[in-house]
């Protein structure tokens, strides 16, 4: 299988690389250059629309997995316009260039589209209603992408391990634990956090059984961002730092959050015939991987 990533040296894209190089021919862009092992890729914004369509028709990928975002949900609150081209218009963009090239494309979204209003875990079919500008913008992009029946949407909400000067969330909780610092986390927002090589594995999955459509790919039921921070601290046995539990009224946050953004991945795990992991049971191998590293 040939798979072309943008943003392959992000969080998502350099994990897919890592967990199946030795399966898949694959290459892709970002606007960083960095030394990933064993795979190249050319170096370009994904502004330069031509140039990514040549890349791609060179290439010819089975499928193109599009994971660069904007991401952060404050900085897109401040800046709507660079959130929306990033995230919206360069989303439709990509989507045209697979169309006219017959390639699939898979589109990594969020469980962010959500409001949260209901206290339960979100299914696919359930109604939409994001909150703020990043929300928003990543559903504008599944709505281009969906246009297209052969394309696969999956919405996530990931961590792990990143190649990059900057941490995920489970690596900015055990890297402040271990400094010894305090966390303030929120107990009254619940989500349903994937380990970014699960995902890495489910899509590579979905690509085999050559799913289309959209799905949910997260953990196995929610759990709280105190609660989470908690788990952290005990499997990896950290014995410094401090988490307090809070509400996130006490934050000034720049952009509306929702409360409440568990997700059901039930049908994802029927098509294919899987499990996925619990919060826990996905802190568990979070730990494993940490140590190999070290």
């Amino acid at each position: 299988m040939k798979l072309y990533i943008t943003g392959i040296a992000g969080l998502l894209g350099n994990n897919i690389v890592k967990k199946l190089v030795d399966r898949c021919e694959i290459t892709g862009v970002d606007i960083i250059d960095l030394n990933i092992p064993n795979i190249t890729y050319q170096s370009f914004s994904l502004y330069e629309t031509e140039k990514l369509k040549e890349h791609i028709a060179l290439v010819k990928p089975d499928a193109v997995i599009h994971t660069a975002a904007a991401v952060n949900v404050d900085e897109c609150e401040e800046n709507p316009e660079w959130a929306y081209k990033l995230n919206d218009e360069v989303t439709g963009q990509i989507a045209e260039i697979c169309h006219d090239l017959g390639i699939k494309l898979v589109y990594i979204s969020s469980d962010a589209v959500f409001d949260g209003e209901d206290e339960k875990l979100y299914i696919e079919t359930d109604s939409t209603n994001p909150l703020n500008v990043y929300a928003k913008t990543k559903l504008g992009g599944e709505q281009h992408v969906l246009k297209s029946e052969r394309n696969l949407v999956l919405r996530t909400n990931i961590y792990g391990h990143n190649i990059q000067d900057k941490k995920s969330f489970g690596e900015w909780v055990v890297s402040s634990l271990e400094e010894g610092k305090t966390l303030n986390m929120f107990e009254d927002i619940d989500f349903s956090p994937i380990l970014v090589t699960d995902l890495a594995e489910i899509i590579y999955k979905s690509l085999e059984n050559n799913l289309c459509g959209l799905y949910h790919v997260c953990a196995t039921g929610c759990i709280s961002k105190y609660e989470f921070g908690i788990k952290m601290k005990e499997i990896f046995d950290l014995h410094t730092g401090v988490i307090n539990k809070t509400q996130s009224e006490t934050m000034h946050f720049k952009a509306k959050r929702s409360k409440h953004m568990g997700m059901s991945n039930e049908k994802i795990c029927k098509e294919l015939g899987i499990k996925i992991r619990t919060p826990e049971e996905s802190i568990n191998e979070f730990k494993r991987l940490y140590d190999e590293i070290l």
